[in-house]
């Protein structure tokens, strides 16, 4: 009885036990299955991506290249403007390796970015494509504005001065190729091109559609015998319709408007300090070049003028001359003065007066043709100053042109001459006493001794001239006596002749009225003839 008690017992414990080893390995798996598992190189969750564009070898984007991420395969095409972004990296953060492909493309280099925990990081991509070299040019030479291009993809300018063209960055395959410019036929050609290959040279002459004008510009000789002078960077333009062709002449002179419809022109040539000119009836010819059309110009006078003046006073007389050469003028009665004719260059420029302070101006630059104006301002010397105006007595107007004299005891003289308002002024005298005489065309000397003048004083006088009279009394018509005589005898030369032409009409029109003629040959005549009386002849 008590062994079958613990047999019982026993197996009661193992059941026991067995139940309890399999509730633990179930709850053992529940807690296993409910906890996510999380990478030994995670510790948590981030947004990261790589924004990669894609262009060709001159920065033109590539649509629809494929990007690649080292150990991955999965692929990422782009989209428009060569743009894509990547995201979902198996990795959140590190280092990655990328690089791009596409047909007729070299494959891209291989570059290395680093992703930072939530960040993004920015990538280009650089496909190598082919090259398309030559030249673009016409009969008469290379053409401005000349472009190259190949359809829906690539275009480039071409060099005005050589022609040369360069298309880069293109994908291998055939391709058609158009050379085009204004005023000319286009030219297409079609290349094969290998992935990455340069094609040299693809050139294109093209036919203009218009004409051309060449010729020179010269600049007009001053001398004997003349010898043409180029005249280099001169503007030559032409006008036609709403538009205006313009090129600068080269270096001898020489110049080609090109793209000219055909028509008649005219060439106008201009540049600074040379007179504008022009060619006209210049006829251009569809698809030909008109030369020979040569322009001279002719350089401005290259002058230095101005006024010369005493505070208000204008000056006459005043030399003004240019030191170390042999031009030189005097101001005139105006003040006014004119050095013409010069050689452009630099100058020293000088005022001189009796009487005032010289007045020189230094480094004075005159281009060529430039018209310089300098006024100069002369100050009084110390000393006495005569001043004075002349009128005439006849019309009380300032009398312009006057020579006045003026001198003192010791003989020392000095002359000058009135202005445009009749007023003169003699400065830095000495304190005395001085005798000034006026003289003028068609008025009486004056002349006045005793004119004081004090030390450092103005001495300021009006001067009254009288005109010259004539010794004939009755003038005809206000006209001088010379003058009068003349009208005297053709008036008394016309009365003589109408009187004999009345004479002349009276004798043929009425011969009885007409007064007695003696006619000596006629009473001769009757002396002769005898006289018959009664029927006989007297004897």
């Amino acid at each position: 009885m008590a062994r079958r008690t613990t047999n019982r017992l026993g197996l009661l414990i193992a059941v026991v036990v067995t139940l309890s080893f399999w509730a633990s390995c179930i709850l053992i798996a529940g807690e296993i299955e409910q906890t996510p598992t999380i990478p030994a190189h995670a510790e948590a969750w981030y947004t990261v991506s790589i924004n990669v564009t894609v262009v060709d070898d001159v920065g033109r984007p590539i649509q629809s290249a494929l990007v690649h991420v080292d150990g991955n395969s999965s692929v990422w095409p782009t989209g428009p403007g060569g743009y894509v972004n990547i995201t979902n990296l198996s990795d959140a953060a590190g280092t990655y390796t990328l690089w791009a492909d596409e047909d007729g493309y070299l494959e891209s280099q291989h570059n290395t970015t680093t992703v930072s925990p939530n960040a993004t990081s920015v990538m280009t991509l650089s496909l190598v494509g082919g090259k398309i070299l030559g030249t673009v040019t016409s009969q008469m030479g290379p053409i401005p504005d000349a472009t190259v291009s190949i359809a829906l993809m690539y275009s480039t300018a071409v060099s005005p001065v050589d022609g040369n063209y360069s298309l880069q960055g293109i994908p291998g395959g055939t391709h058609t190729v158009t050379a085009s410019a204004p005023g000319y036929t286009s030219v297409t050609k079609d290349v094969l091109l290998g992935v990455g290959a340069t094609y040299f040279p693809l050139n294109f002459e093209l036919r203009t559609l218009n004409g051309s004008i060449a010729g020179y510009v010269f600049r007009a000789a001053t001398v004997f015998p003349t010898t043409p002078v180029p005249l280099n960077n001169s503007n030559v333009s032409v006008s036609f319709q709403d538009r205006t062709i313009t090129v600068t002449s080269n270096p001898d002179g020489g110049y080609i408007i090109p793209d000219l419809p055909e028509g008649t022109y005219t060439v106008t040539a201009a540049k600074e300090g040379y007179v504008t000119n022009s060619e006209t009836d210049v006829h251009v010819v569809r698809g030909d070049r008109t030369y020979n059309v040569n322009i001279t110009l002719t350089e401005k006078p290259t002058m230095i003028h101005g006024t010369v003046r005493s505070g208000a006073l204008l000056l006459p007389g005043v030399n003004i001359s240019l030191e170390g050469t042999t031009w030189y003028n005097l101001s005139a009665s105006d003040g006014d003065y004119e050095l013409a004719n010069l050689t452009a260059g630099t100058y020293n420029i000088t005022a001189v007066l009796t009487g005032y302070e010289t007045l020189r101006m230094e480094g004075v630059v005159i281009s060529v043709g430039e018209q310089l104006e300098i006024d100069f301002a002369l100050e009084a010397l110390p000393g006495g100053i005569l001043r004075g105006q002349v009128l005439g007595s006849d019309t009380g107007r300032p009398l312009s042109g006057v020579l006045v004299t003026i001198r003192n005891s010791g003989t020392a003289m000095r002359t000058t001459t009135t202005n445009v308002e009749g007023r003169f002024e003699f400065a830095a005298l000495s304190g005395g006493e001085y005798r000034v005489q006026f003289e003028i065309h068609e008025y009486k000397p004056l002349e006045l001794s005793g004119v004081v003048v004090e030390q450092d004083k103005v001495t300021n006088q009006t001067y009254m001239m009288s005109p010259i009279q004539e010794g004939f009394g009755g003038f005809i018509f206000g006209f001088d006596l010379p003058h009068s005589m003349m009208i005297l005898a053709l008036s008394l030369t016309i009365i003589m002749l109408g009187i004999a032409i009345y004479l002349r009409y009276r004798a043929i029109e009425e011969p009885e009225s007409a007064p007695a003629v003696y006619d000596q040959a006629e009473e001769l005549e009757e002396e002769r003839s005898p006289t018959i009386e009664n029927g006989q002849k007297k004897r």
